[in-house]
């Protein structure tokens, strides 16, 4: 220890001074912009501002007062008590290094959270942030900023002492995905804002669903819009699976039904579907069934958020749009924990959990099974039908529970377990006509969705606001996601890109056969229910170097999924 202190005291401090000495000159800037404004008047204690603002002006001074003073002790020498002093806290810091970094990690994380969420148009929903971040927010900035410079001299001494410590290296792997989840929330938010898809909350349905579930009801009462509702006896019913309601049940109970933004909560957990990917693909890679870069894998959580429909579908907030985001985070969330060998009831859960937002995510399970085959195969050596019967086994319930759950829902509603309420659904006549002559599911439709999936291209009209007009019916998946096309190379026969393919296989033969193509949208939506897998394949034959060409196809995707997006929400 004392070798290290002695390393410590050796290092120049000129690293430090700079540091320190700019955390200071930030600090007096902020604290001078802090003073400045006046109070409203009727609310002046002194200097023209508030009792609330002369307390936090009195702590904002005390600490820049401190980190003045940090400055003078490193570059003034004091004699002999400074060494001891100094000494004392290299030691406590060298002992309790994790404690300090963790809490400087979580000061860092939630005041760069704070100031993320009090920028415009982000606080509107959030309307108790206002006065807060009127007040707070040039201090907290500023904490926000002195603990980054304090981590930044921390982790630069420690490396040159040779200091690992396995605490650190994942607090920057928790600060990686807490940061690329508010980075993408407020991506999806500003954008939303900047096509004016702010606060539009028609179509919604399951925050009032949420709040007629509170009642004991299962219908919506007086339903400002009916579009998509099923009538039955009287009652107007939200005819997909319940899902999304239940999860806002909670908020619902918190806040009421009227205050929640679907737009918002759609946003967070297309953040959430941001990081799910992340870390699939980061824990793909660790087992070494990819090779790629860092830099590969943000690539591809770009092109998953801003090269998909999940870029208009996340921001948009309408209720089958939720119903997809949720459908993904739960398919997502079963991969990931299949990556992680979590136990076989937990990602039948998950798949379990997705089937109440959409049931065709039960095609998705041939996906996590060969995922769990391979890494038994790799920690075993062998897969017999033993170990593939107990797996498949373990993964029953949740799902049964699911189907059963469905049915009775379906039951409640419209005393009929089979009857979704599509039949008599209240929307457009082409898909209503569809339903009843043809059924939910018909041979019927297979040559349509096909030709929406893969080949539809838009229409040329130059005279018009949108010179590309898309089909609104849906188009290509390899239009609007052009980097798809890498897709088609030769893959190594192993476990778990077989199940990638089979469930990708299961999705593209059951929504062939769909009623459907997903209405009025931009690209081909359905796409959401096998994106995971697609990535991961699209991962597969990407290796460490990017190609420039590829790059350029996923700025294209991003260009044309924003275009899109506005198109979608304001053609």
């Amino acid at each position: 220890m004392s070798l290290l202190i002695n390393v410590f005291q050796m290092k120049k401090k000129q690293i430090a001074s700079l540091f320190i000495g700019m955390s200071a000159v930030l600090g007096a800037i902020l604290f001078t912009m802090f003073i400045i404004p006046k109070s409203e008047p009727g609310n002046q204690l002194i200097m023209g501002l508030s009792v609330i603002r002369v307390f936090i002006g009195i702590f904002f001074l005390g600490l820049l007062l401190i980190n003045v003073g940090a400055i003078l002790f490193i570059t003034v020498n004091l004699g002999s008590w400074q060494k001891e002093f100094e000494r004392k806290v290299i030691g406590y810091f060298l002992d309790h290094q994790a404690v300090v970094m963790i809490g400087l990690y979580g000061v860092f994380i939630l005041t760069g959270a704070f100031l993320l969420l009090i920028i415009p148009p982000i606080i509107r929903p959030l309307t108790f942030l206002q006065p807060v971040s009127t007040r707070l927010g040039g201090f907290l900035g500023w904490i926000f900023l002195a603990s980054l410079l304090l981590i930044v001299l921390l982790r630069l001494l420690a490396a040159e002492m040779k200091i690992n410590e396995p605490v650190v290296a994942r607090l920057d792997e928790i600060l990686i995905l807490v940061g690329l989840f508010l980075v993408v929330f407020v991506l999806y938010a500003h954008f939303a804002a900047l096509i004016g898809w702010i606060n539009k909350t028609k179509y919604s349905f399951w925050d009032l669903l949420a709040g007629q579930f509170l009642q004991g009801k299962l219908y919506l009462t007086n339903p400002p819009y009916t579009h998509d509702l099923t009538l039955y006896e009287g009652n107007w019913y939200v005819p997909m699976p319940p899902l999304p309601a239940i999860l806002m049940m909670p908020l619902a109970y918190l806040i009421g039904a009227e205050n929640i933004s679907t737009s918002y909560l759609s946003m967070v957990f297309s953040a959430i579907n941001g990081v799910l990917v992340f870390l699939i693909l980061r824990q793909i890679n660790d087992r070494q069934w990819i090779q790629i870069s860092k830099r590969g894998i943000f690539l591809l959580v770009i092109i998953f958020l801003f090269g998909t429909p999940h870029l208009w579908v996340g921001i948009s907030g309408r209720g089958w749009y939720v119903s997809q985001i949720l459908t993904v985070l739960f398919l997502a969330l079963a991969t990931y924990s299949a990556l992680r060998s979590w136990p076989a009831w937990l990602i039948g859960t998950f798949i379990a959990i997705a089937m109440i937002a959409r049931p065709n995510s039960l095609m998705t399970w041939p996906f996590v099974f060969a995922i769990s085959m391979q890494i038994l195969k790799e920690n075993q050596g062998k897969i017999d039908l033993k170990h593939v019967f107990h797996w498949s086994i373990e993964t029953v319930p949740p799902i049964v529970i699911a189907v059963i759950g469905l049915l009775t829902y379906n039951y409640l509603r419209f005393e009929n377990v089979l009857d979704f309420g599509y039949t008599t659904v209240n929307a457009g006549p082409d898909i209503v006509k569809n339903v009843q002559t043809w059924g939910v599911f018909s041979p019927h439709f297979i040559l349509n969705n096909l030709k929406v999936m893969f080949f539809r291209m838009p229409r040329i009209n130059l005279s018009s606001q949108w010179p590309l007009e898309p089909s609104t019916t849906g188009m290509s998946v390899f239009l609007t996601t052009p980097p798809l096309i890498y897709l088609f190379h030769r893959y190594p026969k192993q476990w778990w890109i077989i199940g990638a393919w089979v469930a990708v296989l299961f999705n593209i033969t059951l929504l062939s056969f769909y009623h459907n193509t997903g209405a009025h949208q931009f690209g081909y939506r359905y796409i959401l229910d096998m994106l995971v897998p697609l990535i991961t394949m699209l991962a597969v034959g990407l290796g460490r170097k990017i190609p420039w060409h590829f790059i350029v196809l996923v700025l294209a995707s991003i260009i044309i999924n924003m275009y899109g997006a506005d198109w979608f929400m304001n053609g």
